[in-house]
């Protein structure tokens, strides 16, 4: 073989592991973006939404007050007629 063709070739053989290479690293950051698209909560809405829909629930009942997000639920409590009732509200709208 001549120096050239040697030459030729020892670059070809090094060239074609890098492009392997980078198309493998792409492909791993698409993979972890598309991950972390899956993994992302849904949307929540606000207290004051979600009070909103416990008291239309509530029906003329008083409002005491929030209890606060417990899990995935806002919990508002009620008084009607001496019992209290508690109200959950999932904060995934």
């Amino acid at each position: 073989m001549t120096r050239l063709s040697v030459l030729l070739l020892s670059v070809l053989i090094a060239a074609a592991p890098l492009s392997a290479a980078n198309a493998q690293d792409r492909g791993n950051r698409g993979g972890d973006r598309n991950g972390q698209e899956l993994q992302r909560e849904p949307r929540r809405i606000s207290e004051a939404e979600a009070q909103g829909i416990a008291q239309s629930r509530a029906r003329g009942a008083r409002f005491v007050g929030s209890l606060g997000l417990r899990g995935n639920s806002y919990v508002f409590r009620f008084e009607r007629d001496g019992q209290i009732i508690d109200i959950s509200v999932d904060s995934r709208g």
